[in-house]
């Protein structure tokens, strides 16, 4: 078996990789990298068309976004994933296909046709049913994003482990990856695989987020809060939703803006893929957590009702990329009294890692704009931490070999190769399992 890497190797987005023996071949993740320019996966169109099979472990964009330029070549292999995946792609990927129709005038790189063609021929699996896919391949429970899997492969007596993004950690919304299973090789990703990389408890960074917020709203000002629509936005507005019930954050509205709404509505469909505590407050109660009369909507396309008094807004993009987010930050920059919480993890290159390096320009809409506003970061993930990832790998039965990806810098070969054979690959490099 040989296994090449066309992305997320030695850095985060972009993954996708090609595991194949023979004529047999997977696609594990199918990916781009988005930034001020969108990096796609390094694979000729023309080893598009020998794929046989791809399975998608979660919906982000940096995981499935490749999905309908390979279908726009003309290729059609046969394409696996959750149910939850399968309708959150379809909002990624049709938000996806109408930013790159205007940002390229026209010039289209994939059409709504192909992204109506990977929704039609998605096949839809469930976690722990066996599946071929040339391979005998199962999905596991990662505790990402809803509908998130780690991908076992087996081919004969060899099993090979794709971790996709893991958390380790129950949060308001999803149980943890599952552990303990066998495998001879992992592919495991390491967005924090630093030493530097403990996450702060989900207690701790919240109670720092209660206090900025209580902080800016006494002053009168807003909280803007860019988060990623899928995942972290849901996390995000249940704890805030709980916080302001049980008092410890003044009530306001929270407003919801970009596709977070649309995502919300998603989670709430697949609820049963959420923890018990979700499902039996949908259940056994009325207390809908995705419906809490604390959310709200921008009532016009100029959002005049948002800006009007203070109020915590979540809205994307996460990273400053694009957005609505853009809009409240040109409006609200220039004003101390106001602040913005970063949420999530900020690529290099980003304009949301730029302001996180104490930028105080930034371009928005093609004009310069002061960033007056209190800029704070919280440490909220859906990734495991260093430590975490060591406790993972280990939980590993049977482990021989481990690739390490999706991270920028990696410190755990050094933590773990005296018990395995630890590998940090290249792009475009081809390893035998």
């Amino acid at each position: 078996m040989r296994l090449t890497f066309y992305g997320g190797a030695q850095e985060v987005g972009r993954v996708c990789m090609l595991l194949e023996e023979g004529p047999k071949n997977l696609m594990l993740d199918c990916g781009i990298k988005l930034g001020e320019t969108t990096e796609y996966p390094l694979i000729h169109e023309d080893e598009l068309l020998r794929i046989r099979n791809i399975s998608v472990s979660h919906a982000h964009l940096d995981h499935s976004g490749y999905l309908p330029h390979v279908y726009s070549k003309k290729a059609r292999p046969k394409i696996f994933m959750t149910k939850p995946t399968r309708d959150l792609i379809g909002v990624l990927l049709s938000d996806y296909q109408r930013i790159q129709a205007a940002k390229h005038e026209g010039k289209k790189l994939f059409g709504s046709k192909d992204v109506d063609d990977v929704m039609r021929d998605a096949r839809i699996i469930e976690y722990l049913e066996p599946f071929q896919a040339d391979f005998k391949v199962q999905f596991h429970s990662a505790g990402h994003i809803m509908g998130s899997a780690m991908t076992m492969i087996e081919n004969g007596p060899k099993k090979i482990l794709f971790s996709g993004d893991i958390c380790m950690r129950k949060t308001r919304v999803l149980d943890p990856c599952e552990r303990g299973l066998s495998a001879e090789t992992l592919i495991v990703e390491n967005t924090y695989g630093t030493k530097e990389d403990i996450l702060p408890s989900y207690r701790e960074s919240y109670q720092k987020m209660i206090s900025i917020i209580k902080e800016t709203v006494d002053k009168g000002g807003h909280i803007i809060i860019p988060s990623f629509a899928v995942g972290r936005a849901q996390e995000v507005l249940l704890a805030l939703d709980d916080y302001m019930r049980s008092g410890a954050i003044p009530p306001m509205k929270i407003f919801m803006d970009g596709m977070i709404g649309k995502a919300m509505k998603i989670y709430r469909h697949n609820a049963i893929y959420a923890n018990d505590d979700i499902k039996k407050r949908i259940l056994m109660s009325e207390d809908d957590p995705f419906k809490s009369p604390n959310f709200h909507h921008p009532r016009s396309k100029t959002r005049e009702d948002v800006l009007k008094e203070p109020c915590i807004i979540v809205t994307t993009s996460g990273m400053l990329s694009g957005g609505p987010v853009l809009f409240y930050l040109e409006k609200l920059a220039h004003d101390p009294r106001n602040a913005i919480i970063f949420v999530g993890y900020q690529a290099e290159g980003t304009t949301g890692n730029k302001v996180l390096q104490n930028e105080k320009k930034i371009q928005i809409y093609g004009k310069e704009v002061e960033l007056k506003l209190r800029i704070e970061s919280i440490r909220l993930s859906g990734h495991a931490d260093f430590n975490e990832l060591i406790q993972y790998i280990r939980s590993v039965k049977g482990l021989k070999r481990v690739f390490l990806m999706h991270g920028e810098k990696s410190e755990l070969k050094d933590s773990i190769d005296k018990d395995y054979d630890v590998i940090v690959p290249r792009q475009l490099e081809t390893y035998a399992i």
